[in-house]
């Protein structure tokens, strides 16, 4: 009977990660209790005093860090703040969820960035947070206190009153006196606040460098690249922090530190992350800085970050403890009461806690210590689920290397519509990842310069890498203009331009092409990966970003980012390995003696493809010392991992070989 009655009902358990916080889930308000408590505390000490606070929350690996940020969310943004028993319901606070899946060099762009996405979150009666945070503003500037926040946000919305006279007297000087915000962002939030030119404006408040010309025109403001300077995003996240008040603070949510790490000894990541944090603290009066990390890695986190700014970002600190059995039973009875239908079939059977569950059959998923995390509960939960479906027959488990392939591909799939504005984002973030995946020989240096993103380095070969995906052809050519300078000083460093395939580069834009020109005949190189690279790219950033903050995970099992690396490098799509190869193997001039023992790698590898070491050699009849030493002189040419054992695959292009080379293969 129990069978009939699942068989065609949809698993309440099936999703088990929060995406962000502003997505709504079924929410336990007694799990992590204390830790809401302790938020909750920090956001009235904002409030009341006037000065900044922070918490650093720290839990395993699925014991529900984002699920807490979302139950802040609602609270924060749906209290009201009138007086008891009115209907006016503006929210608390302005509510930034920032997930850390970024370039740390680049921390305080992405940082503005969702600092805008998130102002013009839309919530379901069709306000935005702005209009709220200027309504409230409005109201509190009231002087005769006749109008309470709700009237004025009714009056913002109003289409009639975009062209009200007295917006250019009062808002204007209103934005530059009380929050003393430079011209370009009083004009830009002049238009996004009445309506104006929302695309334009939107996109210049995100910090987006592709902006035509005509752009400026209608905004009213001036071409220039300081917003696109880390120097320059922090000016906008500090002004538009200025542009809310104590009484309705700023809660910046940050979530997956861990994300921004390169490898899991990359300290560099964590210290850049504790100066933005300290700089936020220190320079605003309305901010509550909550961030969140494993706990796995809390001790190198403190040990990168130096003492003063650990102190600024972490005032309070909770663990997030797994859940002991009476909150599990409440967590599974809450995710099968989320579902009506469902629902009714329990209310028949008030007798059984936790029908169509025994509580015995849950034993299993607890630790010796009687507790386990969210995620794991909920996972064997869904596998139970599916087991009392099949009519206790356990449904087959598929193999964690086939959940990757399916895993990267849908990834890939949802990110071939990814418009080029998100390329930089994607190969900031991916190339660096891109390159640990493809045999950890090449290391990236620190950014040397404001134009070049990267610097690629294997032993004495050295490759700068400036991602040049500009839409506005002044501010590409005038960075192309500081890149040839910035060669002529290193001449000794190779480099490589990339910009997105699907971005031409005008004919008119005669300046900018001769820079170009100029480049490439210094001998600097150009890169237009297409949208099935930057599509496999951003699959593989999301996948490995997922599994360093513990957050990928295959049935009740968390995959470990170790697990993550070793599946790419030998199943990588094919496309990022011609990528890396163009950006890295065009340089290799191998002697002559040297491309004969290539050849005879090349030889035994388009057999096999991927192989091992040992068997490379004794195949190519080399010794492994002779081939090791050789793959590791010409890093452009092959891909190695480490192991063991140690993997060798190829993934220099086709079109950069030599003619030669190409009859060989």
């Amino acid at each position: 009977m129990t069978k009939n009655l699942l068989a065609g009902m949809r698993n309440p358990f099936r999703q088990t990660i929060v995406k962000d916080a502003w997505e709504s889930l079924v929410d336990v308000p007694e799990i992590h209790a204390p830790a809401f408590e302790v938020c909750c505390r920090a956001f009235e000490n904002v409030r009341i005093s006037k000065h900044c606070d922070s918490v650093l929350l720290h839990g395993g690996a699925g014991s529900g860090k984002t699920h807490l940020l979302g139950r802040l969310q609602r609270h924060w943004t749906s209290s009201p703040l009138t007086a008891p028993g009115r209907s006016e319901d503006l929210g608390r606070c302005v509510f930034l969820y920032c997930r850390l899946q970024t370039n740390p060099h680049r921390l305080w762009q992405h940082l503005r960035k969702t600092f805008v996405e998130d102002l013009l979150h839309r919530f379901p009666d069709e306000t935005t947070q702005l209009q709220r945070l200027v309504a409230c503003r409005f109201a509190q500037g009231d002087v005769r206190k006749q109008r309470p926040p709700q009237k004025w946000l009714t009056w913002l919305r109003n289409p009639a009153n975009r062209d009200h006279g007295g917006w250019k007297k009062i808002l204007l000087p209103w934005l530059e006196r009380e929050i003393c915000l430079g011209f370009s962002l009083q004009r830009v939030l002049y238009h996004v606040i009445t309506g104006r030119h929302i695309l334009e404006a939107g996109a210049w408040l995100k910090g987006e460098d592709q902006l035509p010309e005509e752009s400026y025109k209608l905004l009213g403001i001036r071409e220039s690249e300081e917003g696109q300077s880390e120097d320059g995003a922090r000016e906008v996240v500090l002004s538009l922090c200025r542009l809310a008040s104590p009484l309705m603070p700023v809660a910046f949510c940050f979530d997956q530190i861990e994300a921004l790490q390169t490898s899991r000894d990359d300290q560099e990541s964590f210290f850049l992350f504790g100066q933005m944090g300290a700089s936020l603290f220190n320079s605003s009066n309305n901010a509550l800085l909550i961030s969140c990390i494993q706990s796995s890695v809390l001790d190198p986190f403190k040990e990168a970050v130096r003492e003063a700014d650990y102190d600024r970002i972490a005032r309070s600190v909770e663990t997030l403890d797994p859940l002991d059995k009476t909150l599990a039973y409440k967590l599974i009875g809450s995710r099968l009461d989320s579902d009506p239908g469902f629902l009714r079939l329990r209310q028949e059977r008030l007798h059984q806690l936790l029908w169509p569950f025994e509580l015995p059959d849950l034993d299993p998923v607890f630790s010796s210590f009687g507790t386990q995390t969210a995620r794991k509960i909920i996972a064997f939960a869904g596998a139970l689920f599916e087991k009392r479906q099949a009519g206790e027959i356990a449904p087959l488990r598929e193999d964690p290397s086939v959940f990757l392939h399916k895993e990267f591909y849908r990834r890939r799939d949802m990110s071939l519509d990814q418009e080029a504005v998100e390329s930089d984002i994607s190969l900031a973030h991916g190339l660096p990842l891109l390159a640990q995946v493809l045999g950890s020989q090449w290391s990236v240096d620190k950014q040397p310069d404001r134009d070049v993103d990267f610097l690629f380095r294997c032993e004495a070969k050295r490759i700068g890498v400036s991602l040049c995906n500009q839409q506005n052809m002044k501010s590409l050519g005038a960075r192309l203009k500081r890149l040839g300078e910035w060669q002529f000083r290193n001449n000794t460093i190779r480099l490589v331009l990339i910009r997105d395939g699907r971005l031409p580069i005008n004919r008119t834009a005669v300046v900018t092409r001769t820079h170009l020109h100029s480049l490439r005949e210094k001998g600097a190189a150009m890169c237009r990966p297409d949208p099935e690279t930057l599509a496999a790219l951003q699959a593989l950033r999301s996948l490995l970003s997922d599994a360093m903050s513990g957050d990928l995970h295959h049935g009740e099992d968390t995959i470990a980012p170790a697990t993550v690396q070793e599946w790419l490098g030998l199943h990588l799509d094919s496309t990022l390995r011609t990528f890396f190869g163009q950006i890295v193997g065009v340089f290799d001039n191998p002697s002559e003696g040297e491309s004969e023992e290539i050849s005879g790698i090349l030889e035994v590898l388009r057999k096999h493809k991927v192989i091992s070491l040992d068997r490379l050699a004794a195949e190519s009849g080399q010794t492994a010392a002779v081939v090791e030493n050789l793959v590791k002189r010409h890093p452009g040419r092959f891909g190695w991992l480490e192991g063991p054992p140690a993997v060798l695959f190829d993934y220099r292009p086709p079109e950069i070989l030599s003619s030669r080379e190409r009859d060989e293969r």
